[in-house]
């Protein structure tokens, strides 16, 4: 196993990783290592993916070795050559390189750092509030009033943060490489412990054997189209990494599906980086990869597409929005355009949350852009942040608020000196009118008639970045919705079978109203108590953090992830999606990120022990106690229960051998199995391991009440239902001859076939494999005496 995981890495890196290393530099604005190899992997995955699928296309072949080449190189080639001619991309106008430590030049984040909490009345709702989450993770007694002070101890605390005034404390930025590393180790110790110790080489999830199905496909055919209409990115890639590595689907999953968790990590440190700086990073990839629960359930299912698309392709999707309201130009809209159609080309639930998020962009974005295109910026309202260009000259070192005292450096109408994006449109040798003087903390009178003209400075130049963010914004909405139709039609219209279209609208139907809504609290567990409150606190604080925003980017990265978790949420709350539980597994990923924002509050605001404030550095060090504590004891709890041995959703060794024989005597055609083999497992484990694509089988249950059908429809799995029933009937002979069934494949532990009736007719159905757990027969094609010739 352990020659399997080096060559998996090796491939996956070289078809996952790698190819977009130059591109993520072309495309935006330089930062550090981290950040760069996740818009790395984002576009690897993205591209090489899709050039796989065309060439195999056209050249009516499945994903080759020389196909996979192809596919990198290109991808990699055509980056470095992009990066060569036309150079990196350059931050905002006027704007420096952030001073906070960025490696490699990295721009300022968009929105400004917030202030450390001063007011002891909001740490002491935040004491009461998280001491009472950890009271109720450590198994006290919570009845439900209590989740709802809780609650709204962390609403009422939201805005009262965003109203400090002082510099919190700041790590120094030579720890920020080395302590991303730790997360991500930890991340991948907390993936890999229980795999290794109680899987291989098996691994735990029973969906991966639907992908190792169409991976196999691909690998063999370019499409799958008689399996399952399903989008085609993560199989192709799935495909490609085979070929590079050497290794089957099966034999790559249990070494390589567990990093997909560290690739999350990853994506959110990405956006918690460009949104408040790198901290702020490292805080969300602790509680993505530590202690968040919703991505290890995709993983512990076999979800792959679904974690890959809704916990990193997603997420990087709303890092490249930001990164355009920062920056708005083609490139970013680029950036924009292809990671987000990347989601489309990897899952149809992904697919919902994307559609839903860019709509709600679109419809409030838009607007507001045209809007203030027209009136202008300047309302005179106080700043409530330095402004990353001015932090050169703010006492201090600028990095937050303007202190309390600070007020006084621009006095009386100086206020209205200030940018009203706080950020650009000021000369730069005095930019509010200040005196070099005043702009060293001495005070000066600012003349009316410079504040007047500054005002006019400030109009022009906040209609002019609101036109330059509405271009951007909808050239890229349009270069989004240009690619995703294009993947869709692929998908589901170029891609289906004869009855494609048909199954489409039929899976569409039945999804709808037919997954139960949990109750509200049952996210506390399904997520982590401890992120889904700190994510409570960071929503707050950022929703009241609005009104001293200026720049239109900062307002709309605001809004933006506002609507994130909106509507992640709203969809948890309705089976009209018909993906309740699915939109409250997923809600994780913009709570880990508004997370790392609450908890960044609280952690920065332990000042220094002064006479005056020693009631405000007790109350911090009791929140951000408790916020550790609380973080602390379910990341371990979540590391001793995934790393516990599983007794469903895994291969039982037996129906592993079983699907090995069938493996080796391929002979083609189709095969009918019964619906369930060991607990969790399904008849894909047994399709998966033999090479084959059909007969699927459900239970009866399963095909009254499907959440999802084959390519074909119920027919097939009305076949296999009649069979396993009837062995002995005309119709199921008629079956083995117009499906080419070549084996049967029976459970000895079910009800869904007669067993007896199989046993019993040793004319009809020759027994070829038989184990403790598994019979194989293979079925006579001649018709029973008894039966019309017809059959």
């Amino acid at each position: 196993m352990l020659a399997d995981l080096a060559r998996a890495f090796l491939g996956a890196i070289a078809a996952g990783v790698l190819p977009g290393y130059f591109w993520a530099g072309f495309l935006r604005p330089a930062g550090g290592l981290g950040e760069r190899l996740a818009w790395s992997a984002a576009l690897s995955m993205a591209s090489v993916p899709v050039l796989a699928v065309a060439q195999a296309r056209a050249f009516g072949t499945g994903v080759t070795l020389w196909v996979a080449i192809v596919s990198v190189v290109v991808v990699f080639g055509s980056g470095a050559l992009a990066l060569r001619l036309r150079g990196a991309p350059a931050g905002r106008p006027g704007q420096p390189a952030s001073p906070r430590g960025e490696s490699g030049g990295s721009p300022a984040p968009v929105l400004p750092r917030p202030p450390a909490i001063s007011d002891p009345r909001t740490l002491a709702l935040l004491v009461v509030a998280f001491g009472l989450a950890l009271a109720a993770a450590l198994g006290l007694p919570s009845p439900w009033w209590l989740l709802i002070v809780v609650l709204a101890a962390l609403v009422l605390a939201g805005p009262l943060a965003v109203t400090g005034t002082e510099c919190g404390w700041q790590p120094a930025a030579v720890l920020r490489e080395p302590v991303l590393a730790i997360v991500l180790a930890l991340t991948a110790v907390r993936a890999y412990a229980g795999p290794i110790r109680h899987d291989w080489p098996y691994l735990r999830g029973s969906d991966q054997f639907s992908h190792a199905v169409m991976a196999e496909q691909m690998l063999a055919h370019g499409s799958y189209t008689t399996y399952l209409i399903y989008p085609p990115g993560f199989s192709a890639l799935t495909a490609v990494i085979c070929r590079l590595s050497g290794l089957t689907p099966l034999a790559l999953f249990p070494v390589l599906a567990p990093a997909l968790l560290v690739l999350t990590t990853l994506a959110a440190y990405a956006l918690a980086t460009r949104l408040w700086g790198w901290e702020y990073g490292l805080v969300a990839a602790a509680l993505s990869g530590l202690v968040l629960r919703g991505p290890y359930a995709s993983f512990a299912e076999g979800r792959y597409p679904d974690l890959t698309a809704a916990y990193f392709l997603l997420v990087m999707l709303v890092a490249a929005l930001i990164t355009l309201y920062g920056s708005p130009s083609v490139r970013s809209a680029l950036l924009v355009a292809v990671v987000g159609a990347s989601v489309v080309l990897y899952h149809s639930v992904a697919t919902l949350y994307l559609v839903l998020l860019l709509a709600a962009v679109a419809i409030v974005g838009l607007p507001y852009l045209l809007l203030h295109r027209r009136r202008g910026t300047a309302r005179g309202q106080r700043p409530a942040h330095v402004p990353q260009e001015q932090r050169a000259g703010v006492p201090g070192d600028g990095r937050a608020w303007v202190p309390g005292a600070g007020r006084a450096w621009v006095p009386g109408a100086g206020r209205a000196a200030v940018p009203a994006d706080g950020r650009a449109g000021v000369p730069e040798a005095g930019r509010a009118g200040v005196p070099e003087a005043g702009r060293a903390g001495v005070p000066g009178e600012v003349p009316a008639k410079r504040r007047a003209e500054v005002r006019q400075e400030q109009r022009a130049d906040g209609r002019a970045q609101a036109r330059r963010l509405a271009r951007s914004l909808t050239l890229a909405l349009a270069g989004l919705g240009a690619l995703s139709v294009a993947y869709a039609a692929y998908t589901y219209l170029l891609g289906k079978s004869g009855a494609g279209t048909s199954a489409t609208s039929t899976a569409v139907s039945i999804a709808v109203g037919s997954q139960p809504v949990l109750s509200a609290a049952n996210v506390l567990s399904a997520l982590s108590s401890s992120v889904v409150w700190l994510g409570v606190f960071g929503l707050a604080a950022l929703a009241a953090g609005i009104r001293y925003l200026r720049r239109p980017g900062q307002v709309l990265a605001t809004v933006t992830l506002v609507l994130w978790c909106g509507l992640m949420y709203a969809g948890s709350r309705t089976a009209a999606d018909g993906f309740p539980q699915r939109f409250e597994r997923d809600l994780g990923g913009p709570l880990s990120v508004l997370g790392a924002l609450g908890a960044g509050l609280i952690l920065q605001s332990l000042v220094r022990w002064r006479v005056p404030r020693r009631t405000v550095a007790v109350l911090a060090a009791l929140a951000a106690s408790a916020v550790v504590a609380i973080s602390g004891l379910q990341a371990i709890r979540a590391v001793v229960a995934e790393g516990h041995a599983v007794h469903t959703d895994i291969l039982d060794p037996q129906v592993a051998a079983a699907g090995a024989w069938l493996g080796r005597h391929d002979t083609g055609g189709t095969i009918i199995s019964t619906p369930g083999m060991n607990s969790g497992i399904t008849n894909r484990a047994v399709l998966a391991m033999g090479g084959y694509t059909g007969l699927q089988s459900y239970s009866a249950f399963r095909i009254a009440h499907p959440r999802s059908l084959p390519t074909a429809g119920r027919a097939p799995l009305l076949e296999s239902q009649q069979v396993l029933l009837h062995p002995g009937s005309c119709r199921s002979a008629g079956i083995f001859a117009s499906q080419d069934v070549r084996y049967v494949v029976l459970y000895r532990f079910t009800r869904a076939a007669d067993l007896a009736g199989f046993r019993t007719d040793p004319a009809r159905y020759r027994r070829v494999f038989e184990n403790p757990s598994v019979v194989i027969y293979v079925p006579s094609r001649a018709p029973a005496v008894a039966c019309p010739a017809a059959h």
